[in-house]
């Protein structure tokens, strides 16, 4: 029997999380299954080798973190911002070509996404930026996130759908 490698749990780990999060209602909800599938990835591609793909996905993390407030105190709103800067200084210090201008540009397009105040705009820019990641794990060769953004595209979209009807028969 083979052991499975610790890079194949998390990016495991991260599929289960990407599966769920996208079909979840409500915004707060969809930034926490996001923050863990995000984690999960970090893990997965700091251990495949692939340093802009984790650099990215921790800082997601930072970001659904200062995203979470309702009412975004001046606090958060400044660490945020700060995330920017930061996710070109990642980029060029990671960067590693083609996988890197992938991750980079998802990193910016899911940044849009955290910081939207509706559930739509955040599936949208989130569905954006997956296609960039969709790049990236072809790219790096990482099955696990592949499968993960391929089907979180697909559940952002049908998770807009479904909210799109319950909007019109309200």
């Amino acid at each position: 029997m083979t052991v499975p490698h610790l890079s194949d749990l998390a990016g495991a780990a991260g599929f289960v999380l990407v599966a769920l999060w996208p079909w979840l209602s409500g915004r707060r909800v969809l930034l926490a299954g996001q923050g863990a599938s995000a984690a999960a990835f970090a893990l997965h591609y700091l251990l495949i080798g692939a340093g802009t793909g984790a650099a990215m996905s921790g800082l997601s993390v930072v970001q659904v973190a200062t995203a979470w407030p309702d009412d975004r105190p001046p606090w958060c709103r400044a660490l945020y911002a700060a995330t920017v800067p930061a996710l070109a200084v990642l980029a060029v210090s990671t960067w590693a070509g083609w996988p890197s201008a992938c991750a980079a540009a998802g990193m910016a397009l899911a940044t849009a996404a955290r910081w939207s105040r509706s559930a739509l705009a955040l599936r949208t820019l989130f569905h954006l930026a997956g296609a960039c990641w969709v790049a990236h794990d072809l790219l790096t060769g990482s099955l696990f996130g592949l499968a993960a953004d391929l089907l979180c595209m697909a559940g952002l979209v049908y998770g807009a759908l479904r909210d799109r009807r319950a909007h019109a028969a309200a």
